[in-house]
């Protein structure tokens, strides 16, 4: 299946994204609930709750004394399972983490890989990238650290991740977890076709949050984004996002919408000047989220209101230019993980 994390559309160009932290982080995206001493120690099967910080540089085609960094952080409730060899891997929310990783057993956890390998550029060189990730449980199988790397040569990207957990359930099992409360809707009118989900399989639901500026802290230069991301146990897939980009004196805003079910797969976006009235209102979004040590949620409304200015970016090739969305089209996900009584946990 496509796994999408949206890049920003600026004008006239896409800006490159990477995703960690030093500034001031909307509230939520700090702290785990404490260790809960009546879960297993057995081994580290279950349901977790992660935060991660994740550092990313990229270079400037414009600058190169004057490269992008990037910081982000998000809360996910995630699935830890056995692998086919037996190996109990982390799942993640972030597609740039969710690839098809060669993972090795340690003493306390295990290490993933991945590589791959770039087209080659106009001139001749072919971008190879690597990316690294060591998860280590704790002693009781209730906690976990990990860190990740990501490379890219000879472009020169790169990208560090930190990751905190706490198991919050021995079950793997979102709907039927004692721990926690778990509810899932996804309603939808996709090309004048209406369709309703009332149930899904989570494998993992996060809120993600990030700042991208220049390294000269003197230009007018900032991206940010806010994602909301859902997966089942099949791969599929529930997004919402929303970004702003400001370039000196131009602001754009982009809001989009992936759903891929069983039904269905599309993806909507909207990116405008600040200054295109008719634009920003061609898409309407209501949000109701909540990212806090009790759980991650969102509730998200998003409508065409004039596809004049809403793409479908698959309607950009041929054989799928029937795609375009119609007006009236709209996604509205309702998704939620809550730890009951996570306050009583003690160490």
């Amino acid at each position: 299946m496509a796994k999408f994390l949206m890049r920003p559309l600026a004008a006239a160009t896409v800006v490159a994204l990477s995703v960690p932290l030093t500034g001031c982080f909307p509230e939520g995206f700090s702290g785990l609930p404490l260790t809960d001493r009546s879960l297993s120690s057995e081994s580290p099967e279950g349901i977790w709750m992660i935060l991660t910080e994740e550092n990313s540089t990229s270079p400037n085609a414009d600058d190169a004394t004057n490269p992008f960094l990037y910081q982000g952080m998000s809360r996910e409730l995630v699935v830890v399972t056995a692998n086919d060899d037996g190996i109990y891997e982390m799942t993640r929310c972030d597609s740039a983490w969710r690839k098809d990783f060669s993972v090795e057993a340690t003493a306390d956890g295990y290490e993933a890989t991945y590589t791959e390998t770039g087209s080659v550029d106009e001139s001749g060189v072919t971008p190879q990238t690597l990316t690294d990730l060591t998860v280590t449980y704790g002693p009781n199988f209730r906690t976990l650290n990990a860190e990740g790397s990501r490379v890219t040569t000879p472009v020169g990207e790169s990208t560090t991740l930190t990751v905190e957990g706490v198991k919050v359930s021995d079950s793997t099992d979102f709907a039927t977890a004692p721990e926690l409360t778990y509810e899932f809707s996804l309603d939808y009118t996709n090309l004048g076709t209406a369709g309703i989900q009332e149930d899904a399989v989570a494998e993992c639901i996060a809120i993600a949050h990030g700042v991208e500026t220049t390294e000269q802290t003197d230009d007018v230069w900032e991206f940010t984004q806010d994602v909301f991301t859902f997966f089942d146990t099949s791969d599929r897939q529930v997004q919402y996002y929303r970004f702003r980009q400001e370039v000196g004196e131009q602001v754009t805003n982009s809001l989009g919408a992936t759903i891929n079910t069983e039904s269905v797969f599309t993806l909507y976006v909207n990116a405008c000047a600040e200054t295109e009235a008719a634009c920003n209102d061609a898409a309407q979004w209501t949000e109701t989220s909540s990212n806090t040590l009790a759980g991650v949620a969102f509730d998200i409304n998003y409508e065409v209101v004039d596809n004049t200015y809403v793409i479908n970016p698959l309607a950009l090739t041929p054989w799928t230019a029937f795609l375009w969305p119609h007006d009236g089209d709209f996604m509205h996900a309702n998704i939620s993980v809550t730890i009951d009584d996570y306050q009583q946990f003690a160490d």
